[in-house]
Formats: structure tokens, C-alpha cells, sequence
């Protein structure tokens, strides 16, 4: 099934001010695309809406409550940090808005269980489940060092890959496509959603060792955690 024309859809980024989440709208907007910015507080939302189309020269660039950003978005990046019972009661208060959009998860929890229980479950399938109404559920993104998405872009020759699970092919198709928009990326399909159990464990964990075997902890991922 062919990917939707994305020229003809608004990404919305729950939040979008954030490390991860900013930088993803500012390569959406980059690319022409029109892009809603998400936010608990509004204000920081518009300004860094401000910010991004005062640099990429893009006039389809709004800053939004996180409700407006999900009524707006046909595709919704879903990129929550915190506790848990947070994401979750933002996730429900957002239901009505989400029924059968393209949600693509970049959040991981692995950091929130011990390694017995690391495959068992995923943010993803968490996710799908606290939702409660239908949605097209796909994963990227998820073991991105947040400075790759902008500063330090990968080389286009040795592309960085972000693996992409989901049940529904039109939904992956176009969250490849979403992927492959920026520069020195590529995106892998990596089967139905329940392999986001497999695809997370790419995660927080994994990178901060490296962190503290290459440079004693004095380097930072600029994972997700925290932001």
C-alpha cells in the first residue's frame, strides 16, 4: 500500500519541546511539511514554534496545547517523558482526538524495570492499551541520540537506522517515509507492533553504557530521560 501524501498532512509532535520532539519538528518543517507544535503550557509551545519557523523559514509551524496538536495532526508523534501514570492520563485525555491516526512512538520505558522484565512488554504496547480507542500504532526513533536529529546528522552514506514496527503496512509505509525525509536517515520495518518489545531494547540503557565505557560518564546520549 502507498505511503500518504505527506504534503498534505499536518505532524503533530505531543510534545514538541522537548529534546527529542523539537528537533523532530524542526526536520518536519525543514522539509515543507506543515507541523504543530504540542504542549502543556502554551506559551513554550508558540515560542519554540517561533523558533523553528524563524529557522527554517517555514510559515506552517503553530504552537498548540497538546489537545489542539492532537485535534490538528493527521500524524502524531507521540513523545512523552516522566512517570508512567503521567503519560498515561495524558495519553486518555487526548483519546477523542487520535481515533485511527498514525501514532508514531518514540518513547521508551525500559529504564522504568529491572532486566528480567526487559522484552517482556514495550512504551508502545502501553501505550496502545492506555489509549483505549482505536489508532494506527507504528515505532521510530527509539534508540536516537537526540543530537543526530540536528546537530550532528548522520552521513548520508552510512545512514542511521530506525527500526519500524506496526500491524498496519499503510501506517509503516508512511512512517518510513517520515523517517527517510531526514537527511542521513533510513528507515527498517521490523514486523507487527508486538516487536517493539525487541525493537526498545535498543534503548536508554544500552547507550548510557556506552557512555560511561567511552567516555566515563562524561559524555551524554541526550536520551530521552528526563526531558
Amino acid at each position: 500500500m502507498a505511503a500518504l501524501d505527506l504534503t498534505r498532512r499536518t505532524i503533530a509532535v505531543i510534545p514538541g519541546t522537548g529534546n527529542i520532539g523539537s528537533r523532530l519538528a524542526f526536520q518536519y518543517a525543514k522539509a515543507g511539511l506543515s507541523v504543530v507544535v504540542g504542549s502543556r503550557d502554551p506559551a513554550k509551545a508558540q515560542k519554540i514554534a517561533a523558533q523553528i519557523s524563524k529557522e527554517t523559514q517555514s510559515s506552517s509551524v503553530k504552537g498548540l496545547t497538546n489537545a489542539e496538536a492532537a485535534a490538528s495532526g493527521d500524524i502524531i508523534f507521540w513523545n512523552p517523558a516522566g512517570p508512567l501514570k503521567d503519560r498515561e492520563e495524558l495519553l486518555k485525555s487526548l483519546a477523542t482526538h487520535l481515533v485511527d491516526k498514525i501514532i508514531v512512538d518514540v518513547t521508551n520505558v525500559l529504564y522504568f524495570f529491572g532486566e528480567s522484565e526487559w522484552g517482556r512488554i514495550s512504551s508502545t504496547l502501553l501505550n496502545r492499551d492506555s489509549l483505549g480507542v482505536p489508532a494506527r500504532w507504528t515505532t521510530a526513533f527509539k534508540a536516537t541520540i537526540a543530537r543526530f536529529l540536528r546537530e550532528d546528522l548522520p552521513d548520508v552514506n552510512n545512514p542511521h537506522t530506525t527500526f519500524v514496527a506496526g500491524d498496519d503496512p499503510e501506517a509503516v509505509a508512511t512512517t518510513i517515509a517520515l523517517v527517510e525525509i531526514i537527511p542521513g536517515f533510513k528507515g527498517a520495518k521490523a514486523g507487527p507492533l508486538e516487536n517493539s518489545r525487541i525493537v526498545e531494547l535498543l534503548g536508554p540503557r544500552w547507550l548510557g553504557e556506552l557512555d560511561k565505557l567511552n567516555a566515563g560518564g562524561r559524555l551524554s546520549t541526550y536520551w530521552k530521560l528526563g526531558v
